[in-house]
């Protein structure tokens, strides 16, 4: 029987000549190929400024320091989606603030409002799935606090939030490139943004903090980009409207055909919203199901359909965060309200208890036939 993978990267001939010619050509760091795929993602994106890193979440903590993060400042962040969000926050020297979700599985406006404080600097949505948050009233409660909104686009390359391209809506976006991406340059990262000031320090501090060749003017990092990876990413660039055209049939035929399953619930999608899939996601209803999300997975799996199954605890439970943490640390992670300092591991919001470790991703990926996809369908709807 063919297992069917919930996700693969898709190259042809074309990646593979472009980095042999990398290789053949002896530059390997900050060169031409990082310039034009930063200027073709910006392109893409629609901001005057894109900046090439090593990594997602390197992306993230570049973005939230040149933003003016750090020490004791306040970044609020949705409580279910993977933890590079809460360490970027973290990393730059501030505090992650939880806050919960909505029924599209994206940050909450409401339960943002509740959280902001004097300490407050910025708002960090994720756009979960490859569904848009709610920037309309995140970016309102923005402004009217004079916070910042750092987009995290790290499964959302390409969605659109009225007819706008997310990581172009609010001061920065950010951008993953890891293998299992809408597109891929293996790892790899981007900024996005139509401030100079905050692209200009985050080219400085993916390079060692360098201005020029020789003067270090901050403290920096090692976070390039390699020829190879822009290489690559120049080329998945040109091809990631096909690749999401396919997830979005891919996913609204496999939605269309279980829809009507009493316990399956569907991701909540605004109307404005034109979705990328980087998952095809579903809400296992246990108790209409009758068992745990786990051994509906390992149903699944038996019939050779694989799954993604993550973001099995709300983020404020992660072991990292505890006041009794046994590892060795040299950041303190707690926040404050009313003088005292806030246990993470005490917190508790509904949606992120109602969806942490229910939520299964199904097969969707461009390369899947409509064969496969029957499968998808059958296998799921043949679990009762």
């Amino acid at each position: 029987m063919e297992y069917i993978k919930v996700s693969e990267p898709l190259i042809d001939e074309r990646e593979i000549a472009a980095v042999r010619d990398v290789l053949l050509s002896g530059m390997y760091v900050s060169g031409k190929r990082v310039e034009a795929f930063e200027q073709a993602f910006a392109d893409f994106v629609g901001v005057n400024h894109a900046v090439a890193v090593c990594s997602g979440t390197a992306a993230l903590q570049l973005a939230l320091t040149a933003l003016g993060i750090g020490p004791g400042d306040e970044v609020i962040v949705p409580s279910l989606t993977f933890f590079s969000t809460v360490t970027s926050v973290i990393h730059a020297g501030g505090k992650p603030i939880f806050a919960d979700i909505d029924d599209d599985y994206c940050l909450d406006p409401k339960t943002v409002r509740e959280q902001i404080t004097p300490r407050t600097k910025g708002i960090l949505p994720v756009h979960y799935f490859g569904c848009a948050a709610d920037l309309d009233e995140l970016c309102s409660i923005a402004e009217e606090n004079s916070l910042f909104v750092l987009e995290d686009c790290a499964q959302a390359i390409g969605t659109k939030h009225r007819g706008r391209t997310v990581g172009s809506i609010g001061q920065a976006g950010a951008f993953s490139f890891f293998a299992t991406k809408n597109m891929t340059t293996g790892e790899g990262g981007m900024i996005t943004t139509d401030n100079p000031d905050v692209a200009e320090m985050a080219r400085m501090m993916r390079s060692h903090g360098m201005e020029g060749r020789d003067d270090h003017v901050m403290l920096g990092y090692n976070f390039r980009m390699t020829e190879m990876e822009a290489a690559i990413g120049s080329i998945q660039l040109e091809k990631l409207g096909a690749f999401n055209k396919k997830r979005q049939a891919n996913s609204r035929y496999i939605y269309d055909r279980i829809g009507d399953v009493a316990w399956i619930g569907i991701q909540d999608i605004p109307v404005h919203v034109e979705h990328t899939f980087f998952w095809c996601p579903i809400f296992v209803r246990e108790d209409v199901v009758g068992m745990k999300t786990g051994d509906v997975r390992r149903k699944l799996h038996e019939m050779g359909i694989g799954t993604r199954h993550r973001y099995q605890e709300p983020l404020y439970r992660q072991p990292m965060l505890r006041e009794d943490s046994p590892y060795p640390r040299n950041y303190d992670v707690r926040c404050h309200q009313d003088g005292k300092p806030v246990r993470y591991e005490d917190l508790s919001f509904p949606n992120a208890e109602k969806y942490s470790g229910r939520l299964l991703g199904l097969p969707n990926h461009p390369g899947l036939s409509r064969q496969q996809l029957d499968r998808v369908v059958e296998s799921v709807r043949s679990i009762a």
